[in-house]
């Protein structure tokens, strides 16, 4: 999980998954290992510390879109979000196997909050089949985590039901 720490900097989350605790060797995701990246800030996800991460052979991204500034908006006036270089950066590390979700209008109009938009895009990674873990498990440890249960347990449902109707 990549994003944007609310006091400025950059904060990348190594999750790593096993069938059996002795099977995983390290705190940190290697580089070239990670399979997935779920990026809740386009520019921390196109960044060289994310990007060499991912598998060259088969790594994908789910990113947020959405146009999160930067301190460089204080110092530089006529800044302007970089996303379509960031966008391209990331489809270019993944030969393309990238979604870019604008999840934070997208969780507010599902979900009534833009705060939804991180369990949005972890529901849409896990439905794309980037997450190997059954439905239950997902949900259990939202149950466990006890912040928000029912609106972050919401959040993949909707994304579900929105894009079955095509209106996503």
């Amino acid at each position: 999980m990549a994003g944007l720490a609310q006091k400025g900097g950059a904060v990348l989350s190594h999750v790593q998954l096993a069938n059996r605790p002795q099977d995983l060797h390290a705190t940190r995701v290697a580089l070239g290992e990670a399979d997935l990246v779920i990026g809740c800030d386009a520019l921390v996800s196109a960044s060289r510390e994310v990007l060499s991460r991912l598998r060259p052979d088969h790594g994908r991204a789910v990113v947020n879109s959405a146009a999160a500034p930067t301190a460089a908006i204080l110092s530089q006036p006529a800044w302007r979000f970089p996303g379509a270089q960031a966008e391209a950066a990331v489809a270019a590390s993944t030969g393309g196997n990238c979604d870019f979700l604008d999840a934070g209008p997208l969780a507010e109009a599902l979900l009534g909050d833009t705060i939804y938009a991180n369990p949005l895009l972890l529901g849409y990674a896990w439905q794309k089949g980037g997450l190997p873990l059954s439905r239950d498990s997902l949900r259990r440890a939202i149950e466990i985590n006890g912040v928000s249960v029912d609106k972050n347990l919401a959040a993949p449902r909707k994304w579900w039901r929105c894009r079955n109707r095509g209106t996503g």
